[in-house]
């Protein structure tokens, strides 16, 4: 099979979504097995990079859990180990009804959100439903992706005033005596009620490149709670983007991988029509170690036209004017600059990972200057000892609020010219934790099998008084579970109980709400496989 899967290196093969199940199932393998190469921090995968990790995985020590994620992880990406590259498939239909009971937020800028990491999809107080599709298309070298949906959000209230004029003074949109809120990024509004393309794309793979064109959405980090500059939080965006999906080798520090793309920001009020361009590159030096380098830049548009100035500028400039200058225009100014250095360590002799997502607002790096920084780290273990071998357990934390005492309360995220920040449509494109947070998070896993597990998390965060008056808390509590029924159906149920204090935003005292839903998928024949312990 591995001349097979090297047979088709120059085919054209489309990305997996960032919220399929085969990345936590590929994850949890890549711990039990120690499988390298495939970087998990940077993702999205092509169907054939699945492939070729599977006949890696393959050689390596399993046990019964491993055999379980090996045995079904292969079956879903057969054609590719066969050799065989699908022509014209409907990848899948699904829909998902959600029933918010409370108030929720939905202001990941300023507070927070109830649903994170979620494709920006509108939700509110009362019933939220989704209904979409998706398929592909592959031939020779070339690809087409499309997914699509129809989408439904509830009404959500609106902010008060006096909620409106504090978020003015964190986004620095006050002057003598006034505040401008007509431009704050807030949430609120009527029922929402559209259709929605999220990944969908045309492209073609080359020298062991391939490039897209298209909406897209991009997760840069080994985190799972959140990714500090590349996340589906927000709405896919519209961009072009270049990726070695074959990963190349360098001396000393290994192979690598490395991504690109130009994109353009929607739903922007201070500044309308900004670009964004980022590069990341990933070096595994040992078997054990991932290494990580992003950047990310925000310029061009109203008023701001492109230049072969402001692009170089954006590349290579390391202060905010000329050279021996401090001074920031709209001529010489190259942009908000965004970046990153993550870092995934396996341990040794046991089924665990530490990795780490630091992030720093203007510096060329986290590593120049590590007080003005934010940092993301977490732990996960893939398998519990003895009797509790089908359970894993992950940790996070994280804060955006920095530790310099001489940077303002919001820096981070925030831009003095792209006063929206680091959001698309809205709401962050980068970590739901958003601007002077500080976050815990912990998941449980019961792996009845690859396809059926049950899940339960808790997720606390704080936001500094510095930033909103009187601060807030905000507790939530979630129990999911997706089983497979029959051979064509998964059924995914999922609760979730929520507590904010957050006076400004909600008033005085303790509020709660409650999300309940239900989801249900339907895979066609062609992605049904035979009946196996997945299926009820």
């Amino acid at each position: 099979m591995m001349f097979a899967v090297a047979a088709m290196a120059h085919a054209g093969s489309v990305y997996v979504p960032v919220d399929s199940w085969t990345y936590p199932a590929a994850e949890r393998l890549a711990v039990l097995t120690e499988t390298r190469l495939e970087v998990l921090g940077l993702r999205p995968w092509t169907r054939l990079q699945f492939a070729r990790f599977l006949e890696r995985a393959r050689e390596m020590p399993h046990g019964s859990e491993a055999d379980g994620l090996q045995s079904r992880l292969e079956a879903e990406f057969a054609p590719e180990l066969n050799g065989q590259s699908e022509t014209v498939k409907l990848e899948s239909t699904y829909t998902r009804n959600m029933e918010i009971a409370g108030t929720p937020i939905r202001d990941s800028y300023h507070f927070g959100q109830t649903i994170v990491n979620d494709f920006g999809r509108p939700y509110g107080q009362g019933l939220n439903s989704i209904e979409g599709a998706s398929g592909y298309a592959q031939e020779r070298a070339t690809m087409l992706y499309v997914r699509g949906e129809y989408q439904h959000g509830a009404s959500l209230r609106a902010p008060s005033l006096a909620t409106l004029d504090a978020e003015a003074i964190a986004d620095s949109e006050c002057g003598i005596g006034a505040c401008n809120t007509s431009k704050v990024l807030s949430q609120g509004g009527p029922a929402v009620d559209h259709f929605r393309l999220l990944d969908s794309y045309v492209g073609a793979s080359f020298a062991g490149f391939t490039a897209t064109l298209g909406k897209q959405s991009l997760w840069y980090g080994p985190g799972a709670g959140g990714a500090m500059l590349e996340s589906n939080n927000a709405e896919p965006i519209w961009m072009a983007r270049l990726t070695n999906d074959f990963p190349a080798r360098l001396p000393v520090l290994g192979h690598f991988r490395m991504d690109m793309f130009y994109g353009q920001l929607q739903g922007r009020r201070y500044l309308p029509g900004p670009w964004l361009h980022g590069e990341t590159i990933s070096f595994q030096p040992f078997s054990s170690l991932e290494i990580g380098f992003t950047r990310t830049v925000q310029f061009l548009g109203d008023g701001r036209p492109f230049t072969w100035r402001r692009l170089w500028r954006s590349y290579f400039n390391l202060d905010d004017g000329p050279r021996g200058s401090a001074s920031n225009t709209t001529a010489n100014d190259p942009g908000d600059r965004r970046s990153s250095v993550t870092f995934t360590w396996k341990l040794p002799r046991v089924p665990a990972k530490l990795y780490l997502d630091s992030f720093s607002d203007d510096d060329p790096s986290p590593l120049a200057n590590p007080s003005r920084a934010s940092y993301h780290p977490g732990l996960y273990i893939a398998e519990l000892p003895g009797a509790l071998h089908k359970l894993d357990l992950r940790m996070e934390g994280g804060f955006t609020s920095s530790v310099n005492g001489t940077i303002p309360p919001g820096f981070n995220y925030w831009n003095t010219v792209y006063k929206d920040g680091y959001t698309n449509k809205g709401l962050m494109i980068g970590d739901a934790i958003g601007r002077e947070s500080v976050y815990l998070q912990g998941w449980s896993t019961y792996w009845l099998s690859p396809r059926n597990k049950i899940q339960l998390s808790y997720r606390h965060r704080t936001i500094g008084p510095r930033f909103m008056p009187g601060g807030g808390t905000q507790g939530v509590f979630s129990a999911t579970s997706n089983m497979m029924i029959r051979q064509n159906f998964e059924l995914e149920l999922g609760f979730q109980s929520e507590r904010n204090n957050m006076p400004l935003l909600l008033g005085s005292g303790a509020k709660f709400d409650t999300t309940g839903w239900t989801g249900i998928r339907f895979w066609p024949s062609h992605k049904a496989k035979p009946r196996t312990d997945d299926d009820l």
